[in-house]
């Protein structure tokens, strides 16, 4: 392998003699890359903004913990006790009766106490828990408390987030990898055109005695190039149309919620595009030339055998 400046600077020489022969292929075939790219970035933000608003809901999932109204008041301690040792539990706000009844009272505008003569409204605990898929096991506790008069935490709502949390992570691996191939395709497919037309020079460089890695790293630089020059056209362009939507949204007064900071999410997207754009133009530079020099040295050994015979 050639680590020499020399060496360094005729493989960039080379790749950049292969761009200006062939300017217009060059082009079209970036704005392949650039597209596929663009497309990959947009699906990744739409996709973090629909998982954070979705693990949003699921951090808003609560455990509703209805006491019995006619324990002793050690009874009460005890069982307050045990629901704050509770491992599963993130958060938890204690309700007394009295609190309950206002509430009521303030929300829908009745007065409990003049119609009953009493207050009816339980002691309750609010828990939100740590791990949401666990929230059954923690409901099948709080049941099974001596003095808890009833548990709700809607069973079906939680049942039916999850199904969907699970099914955004299935569609977004699917896609990311389907997107991934089109751009692994997309940067392939320039530098096999780019190997065949320079068929002719890797012949007569094989045939000289030229080793394989010296024959490859003009293609590399260029899927390289390719790669890298595509993920900043296209995060510069997702950039300028996500400024442009912005201020749209902002001078129509459309509130949006804040579910993620945009800023440090543009930042990691910008990087994790730049060094997948990287990775794929080498990768995808390797296999193409590597398919065509094992081609090609099976070729110049037939050749071989037969001027032998």
């Amino acid at each position: 392998m050639v680590t020499s400046f020399s060496g360094i600077r005729f493989f960039f020489k080379e790749f950049a003699e292969n761009l200006r022969r062939n300017p217009f292929v060059g082009l079209t075939h970036g704005l392949q890359v650039i597209i596929s790219l663009m497309v990959l970035g947009f699906f990744i933000m739409l996709m973090v903004f629909i998982g954070a608003f979705l693990f949003s809901l699921r951090n808003m999932v609560e455990v509703y913990a209805f006491l019995q109204t006619d324990l002793p008041a050690e009874r009460y301690v005890e069982i307050d006790k045990m629901l704050r040792d509770m491992p599963n539990v993130k958060e938890l706000q204690y309700i007394s009766r009295e609190d309950a009844l206002k509430k009521f009272s303030e929300s829908y505008h009745i007065s409990v106490e003049d119609i009953l003569e009493y207050n009816p409204l339980p002691p309750t605990y609010i828990l939100r828990p740590i791990d949401v898929t666990k929230i059954e096991s923690l409901a099948s506790q709080l049941e099974d408390i001596d003095g808890m008069w009833q548990v709700r935490y809607g069973r079906k709502e939680v049942t039916s987030l999850m199904k969907v949390l699970v099914g955004v992570q299935i569609v977004f691996a699917l896609t990311m990898i389907l997107l991934l191939s089109a751009t692994f395709s997309s940067i392939n497919n320039i530098i096999r055109m780019s190997v065949y037309s320079r068929r002719r020079e890797i012949r007569i460089m094989q045939l000289v005695g030229a080793t394989n890695w010296f024959i490859r790293w003009p293609f590399i630089i260029e899927g390289a190039f390719f790669g890298v020059i595509g993920a900043l056209a296209a995060v510069l362009i997702i950039y300028l149309i996500g400024e442009a939507v912005y201020s749209l949204l902002a001078t129509l007064q459309i509130f949006l919620p804040t579910l993620v900071d945009v800023k440090v999410m543009f930042g990691l997207l910008a990087l994790g595009m730049v060094v997948a754009g990287l990775l794929i133009g080498v990768v995808s530079s390797l296999t193409a030339s590597n398919r065509f020099l094992s081609t090609e040295m099976r070729r110049i050994e037939e050749m071989r055998n037969l001027e032998v015979v």
